[in-house]
């Protein structure tokens, strides 16, 4: 007799940033397939840029999504620069960090109190916790709406910010608004703590338990950050960003609109928050260093539910750090918020950390438009890896109450705090 074939499916993944599914296919000798549907169409936001104004285009890329909208303002920047052939000022380049970290501390805050911390309280979503849990959601609201405000006030909206330009920002917040960003970065950091500790509480599901190749950008200065000049693999290897394609392939799947990303050709890897401290947790300062030190064996780089954890330690890490970048940015006031461009021909690469994981901008500059770009974001680099985890899961609760498989798959995935639209804005040139 026949093997009997019965798909089990989750035809919307709750509580993530756009719309997918997962589908599982049981035999009667246990799952035959995972796959993870990405049904959110493809926008093609690297072909409507070509051929723009390069500054017209950096105002495009930001619409790729508004959940991480900083990060791709900010990584898209950096690469026109280097394909011009400017280098900002340090201050101007701490100041956008503490933009960049405004979109840390909101998008952190949101993933973890109102994304997952339902999943482990028994909840179906947030709004049902606000009688019980109104001190978490508080604390997620105070956080969220402090790196909105940080967003608003260095990129003069918390979306799709427009006031970072090529050579500097258009316009610079007073010196009293920075004081008043650094008071209440401290208010926030006890804040901060209280998160990291209610997370380390919470369970790490053994069943997807194995090894995993992180991926992280080597921080510039040896002090952990978000922009880097290197890529950095677990197993010890180290690359130019600008060799990017020399080491990680995509592949069109046919289930997905997101492209899946390999190292060395076949490899699944995994990029986020627990990639960075698997690979940069010696560039850790401060409070976050100590309560690394304290919880290690918690942060552990062979499960990805530990990816929750190392965002709320990075909560409180980018608070600090927030803090100390202002302070230099200060030791220099007044700063000229912008230094003359000329926009040359060329060709720039530039891969910073975005809430989720690294992201990729390449961009060719000709005659002053767009020639070329080349796109990947945190959620295709780690699209194959996250299937490789729900299958894990699936195959030790393929027996059980489907409602729990889809449960426990939707945690897998949501423990990757992926940005779907992110991940489909893509069409290769």
């Amino acid at each position: 007799m026949k093997n009997l074939y019965l798909p089990i499916t989750v035809d919307h993944i709750a509580r993530v940033e756009g719309k997918g599914g997962v589908e599982i296919v049981v035999g009667d000798d246990g799952v035959k397939e995972v796959r993870l549907n990405i049904i959110e169409g493809p926008r093609f936001f690297e072909a409507i840029t070509v051929g723009k104004k390069l500054d017209e285009a950096l105002a495009v890329y930001p619409r790729i999504c508004s959940f991480c909208s900083a990060a791709h303002k900010l990584t898209a920047v950096e690469a026109a620069e280097k394909a011009i052939g400017f280098t900002p000022r340090e201050e101007i380049q701490a100041l956008r960090e503490v933009l960049y970290i405004g979109d840390m501390i909101e998008s952190h805050a949101l993933h973890l109190y109102l994304l997952v911390l339902p999943d482990y309280l028994g909840y179906s979503n947030p709004l049902k916790m606000v009688n019980e849990y109104k001190k978490e959601i508080g604390i997620a609201l105070d956080l969220k709406n402090l790196g909105s405000w940080m967003m608003d006030e260095l990129g003069a909206r918390a979306i799709h910010q427009e006031n970072v330009v090529l050579g500097g920002f258009g316009k610079l917040p007073d010196k009293a608004t920075l004081e008043t960003m650094k008071k209440r970065l401290s208010e926030a950091l006890p804040k901060a703590e209280y998160t990291f500790e209610l997370f380390s509480k919470l369970e790490q599901y053994e069943e997807v338990e194995g090894p995993i190749i992180h991926v992280a950008v080597k921080p510039r200065g040896d002090v952990y950050g978000i922009y880097g000049d290197y890529i950095k693999v677990s197993d010890g290897f180290e690359f130019p960003v600008e060799d990017y394609k020399k080491h990680i392939v995509e592949k069109v799947v046919e289930h997905s609109f997101a492209k899946h990303s390999f190292y060395n050709g076949e490899k699944p890897f995994m990029v986020g928050a627990l990639p960075r401290l698997v690979n940069n947790a010696e560039t850790l300062y401060g409070r976050a260093r100590e309560l690394y030190e304290s919880h290690k064996d918690l942060l552990r780089p062979t499960n990805p539910f530990a990816n929750n954890l190392a965002q709320a330690l990075e909560l409180v890490y980018f608070i600090e750090r927030g803090i100390d970048l202002i302070d230099e940015a200060l030791a220099k006031w007044p700063i000229a918020p912008r230094d003359r461009v000329e926009v040359k021909d060329g060709f720039g690469v530039s891969t910073t950390e975005a809430p989720r994981g690294i992201v990729t901008y390449a961009l060719e500059v000709k005659d002053g438009r767009v020639a070329y770009a080349d796109i990947i974001t945190p959620t295709a680099y780690n699209f194959a890896m996250m299937e490789v985890h729900v299958r894990m899961m699936a195959e030790k609760h393929y027996n059980d109450d489907p409602e729990r498989l889809k449960y426990l798959t939707e945690m897998v995935v949501r423990a990757y705090d992926p940005c779907i639209s992110c991940s489909v804005h893509v069409a290769r040139l």
